[in-house]
């Protein structure tokens, strides 16, 4: 499949919306960023995917950011997807690993644990609106769900699925959203959950062998009509700058940076994206004339 793509789209008459992430080479390139064991390929890729569909509905440069702050091996799981298809996270542990629960199969939930799922949301007013709900299982589909269900009263139905090979690279990774509408019918209803026990053997299987965005959807929706609304590119993509780093050294205060200009440079790691920013003596030293 070509480039990452997220799309927005109707069925059942506009009685419901749907959003499809397709997110395979933003999978892979956080894998490869930050070095991930399989089980935290699998939590950050299906975080991150969840959280660009969520940002679907978002406009300009709002994002969202969903944390799950779990009591597993993976301590906690980030991710910020924007109104533009873009995406950063990261892990806290990003070498933790489990034994498979059942054939090919990672333990998301145990490497998350319990523990409790974070929403925030950044508006292009400066407002931002968080809400936190209980981790229900920690395989991150069923909690973003929950979330949607108790905090914002939106019917909901989600797929989210990661696959990570033998050789650790990802194959296959999407989303699917599927979100009943004002004026839906309990006929509607029972559509939609047949669509979505229709799908067998994972949505990321399904990733893993589609050529398009397109016959993914296909895939997902059998014969059921569809309208699509909206398409954007998505991606990996991190804000991070050696000029914001620079702030955040700023923030360390007089006598930790003489510290760092003593040592003779210093450098500063990005944790979204872990890239690396080295700062020179004279760097330092102009970060310093500003504290």
């Amino acid at each position: 499949m070509r480039q990452d793509q997220l799309l927005v789209g109707t069925i059942l008459d506009g009685m419901a919306r749907w959003v499809l992430a397709v997110t395979n080479s933003t999978a892979e390139e956080a894998r490869k960023r930050h070095g991930l064991s399989p089980v935290a390929t699998a939590a950050l890729g299906r975080l991150m995917t969840g959280a660009l569909i969520m940002a679907s509905s978002l406009k300009g440069e709002e994002n969202i950011t969903l944390r799950l702050l779990g009591d597993g091996p993976l301590k906690g799981v980030i991710a910020v997807g924007d109104a533009r298809g873009r995406v950063r996270g990261y892990v806290q542990e990003p070498w933790a690993d489990l034994p498979l629960k059942g054939p090919g199969k990672l333990d998301v939930g145990g490497a998350v644990g319990r523990g409790d799922l974070v929403v925030s949301r950044s508006l292009h007013s400066g407002e931002v609106y968080t809400g936190t709900v209980p981790l229900v299982s920690g395989e991150i589909a069923e909690d973003i769900v929950h979330y949607l269900v108790t905090s914002e009263q939106i019917p909901s139905a989600l797929l989210l699925g990661v696959r990570v090979e033998t050789d650790c690279h990802v194959a296959g990774a999407a989303g699917f959203l599927l979100q009943v509408m004002p004026g839906a019918e309990e006929n509607d209803i029972q559509i939609m959950e047949n669509i979505i026990a229709g799908v067998k053997g994972g949505i990321s299987e399904l990733a893993a062998r589609s050529e398009t965005s397109e016959e993914l959807l296909e895939s997902l929706l059998g014969q059921q009509p569809y309208r699509i609304l909206e398409r954007r590119e998505a991606g990996f993509s991190c804000i991070c700058s050696k000029e914001r780093l620079s702030g955040t050294l700023a923030t360390l205060g007089k006598k930790e940076i003489a510290e760092l200009i003593a040592d003779g440079k210093a450098e500063a790691v990005c944790h979204f994206c872990n890239e690396r920013y080295l700062f020179s003596v004279e760097e330092l030293e102009q970060i310093l004339e500003q504290v």
